[in-house]
């Protein structure tokens, strides 16, 4: 059992006492290996020892032993200690550079250590024959989605990009099961992005999420999803470090397609030739 990755799996299902807990965890796992039960709670500010035995029963731990033994075993396993840690008005500039770039690092780490390259291996062969893939996202995914719009097109792939749902229902009104829909939205609950991947499985099409939360309404409604982990802070929020994780992914699953596919660094190729004739 990955402890860490159960408690965050299970964060918003969590009560703001057991939520402190957590905090107190995630943010110093190894400190409270040392700890006792009086001393998370103490450290949580929680009312007593008994929200701790509540929090980890929650967890279908038996004992709070158990849980600091499956937490010794995850930390055992993590290739380097990076911490997250919330910015505070105390921090100078360095230190709160220091906390942002290591924040992101941890959340790469985390989604890497989550996710299944299976999901990877599927929608890396749904890219593959797809005949046109649409990319679709608001906001901070919307940028996410228009930069794979663009990576996957320099590389021969017939695709679109929009952000507003009009254009794309229209869009969809045309597709067939031969188009890929990759939707990118990191609560997975913008009502116009669940309905549209909905309308595209009733048609046929074939719906990538990806999305912070893999029982969001969006995966509900997906044929396969890609989830990012990350964790929210006082200033920063988990939306805007999943941006990067976003980004990664899609890295991952271009690289995956451009190395199996030859005729891919050819189309590639061609691509840098155009853009150099718009350069000095």
């Amino acid at each position: 059992m990955d402890i860490l990755q159960t408690l965050r799996d299970s964060y918003s299902s969590l009560t703001s006492a057991e939520k402190r807990i957590a905090d107190v965890i995630l943010r110093d796992p190894r400190g409270v290996l040392e700890c006792s039960i009086s001393d998370l709670s103490r450290l949580a500010n929680v009312k007593s020892e008994a929200s701790v035995v509540k929090f980890y029963r929650k967890l279908n731990l038996s004992s709070f032993q158990q849980f600091k033994v499956l937490l010794a075993q995850d930390l055992s396993k993590a290739p380097l200690e990076i911490v997250y840690e919330d910015v505070s008005d105390q921090d100078d500039s360095k230190t709160i550079t220091q906390k942002i770039f290591k924040a992101t690092v941890k959340a790469i780490l985390d989604t890497l250590d989550s996710l299944e390259i299976s999901a990877i291996e599927k929608t890396t062969d749904l890219f593959k024959k797809a005949q046109r893939i649409i990319f679709f996202g608001f906001a901070a995914s919307a940028a996410v989605a228009f930069d794979a719009f663009h990576k996957f097109t320099r590389i021969g792939k017939n695709c679109l990009f929009s952000n507003d749902e009009h254009i794309m229902a229209t869009i969809l009104a045309n597709c067939t099961n031969q188009d890929l829909l990759v939707a990118v939205s990191h609560s997975g609950e913008t009502k116009s992005i669940v309905a549209l991947a909905k309308r595209a499985l009733e048609l046929g099409v074939p719906v990538v999420a990806i999305t912070g939360n893999r029982k969001s309404s969006l995966a509900k409604v997906s044929t396969v999803v890609l989830t990012t982990n990350t964790r929210e802070t006082r200033i920063r929020t988990d939306a805007m470090t999943s941006r990067i994780v976003q980004l990664v992914i899609l890295d991952t699953i271009y690289t995956l397609l451009a190395a199996r596919d030859p005729k891919a660094v050819e189309s590639l190729n061609r691509s840098r030739l155009a853009v150099s004739e718009l350069k000095y």
